[in-house]
């Protein structure tokens, strides 16, 4: 999808019941596998890529101690630091971005390692996922985490541990978490845990 796709979601992206249920199945899966294994969690400084309106961001500003959200649609970053200013949260920094070597070199909030890069229901939108996650693990520091949620159908579980390896990340684990229901039919979602060893 383009950005100005995503733009015309963004007023109405947080009413959407389906949005909401899978950043708690999200954020469930993340308290579960993942938050307990963060060294200094609540001190620990994040990348959220591709916030959206932030839902999931929220959840994880509560348990550490800095969140970057980035999106590339301003639109969804309106309706996220509209959230923000009115749950009064006071660790969350978000800006309209799209990852790349410029940005990196150019933004100051990107230019300091983060402890985890978590990128929710995004990976499979990009058009060079492998790269992208090539660029998004210099971002993080020696012994921290990427986790990723993803469609099973559009990211395969082997399709996400070669990356995470071409990436110079181990993987920690990977396989179906939850799912979600529809008219359609049931929808499962990968989660993808890797770790930065050096």
């Amino acid at each position: 999808m383009t950005v100005s796709e995503w733009d015309e979601f963004a007023i109405d992206w947080d009413v959407n019941a389906d949005v909401r249920d899978y950043s708690e199945k999200a954020d469930f899966a993340w308290a579960e596998k993942v938050a307990p294994a963060v060294r200094n969690l609540p001190r620990s400084r994040v990348l959220d890529f591709g916030c959206g309106t932030g839902l999931l961001t929220q959840k994880l500003a509560e348990q550490c101690g800095q969140v970057v959200a980035i999106d590339s649609s301003s639109k969804m970053i309106e309706v996220f630091n509209k959230n923000i200013e009115e749950s009064g949260t006071n660790n969350i920094l978000a800006l309209v971005a799209t990852v790349d070597n410029q940005v990196i070199g150019d933004h100051p909030l990107l230019s300091v390692k983060f402890d985890v890069v978590v990128a929710s229901s995004v990976c499979s939108f990009l058009p060079n996922y492998e790269a992208t996650l090539c660029t998004l693990a210099t971002l993080i520091n020696p012994n921290g985490w990427f986790v990723r949620w993803d469609w099973i159908s559009e990211m395969p579980e082997e399709r996400l541990m070669n990356a995470f390896e071409a990436s110079g990340l181990a993987v920690q684990s990977v396989g179906q978490v939850f799912s979600m229901e529809s008219k359609e039919g049931s929808a499962g979602v990968v989660m993808g845990v890797g770790r930065k060893l050096s």
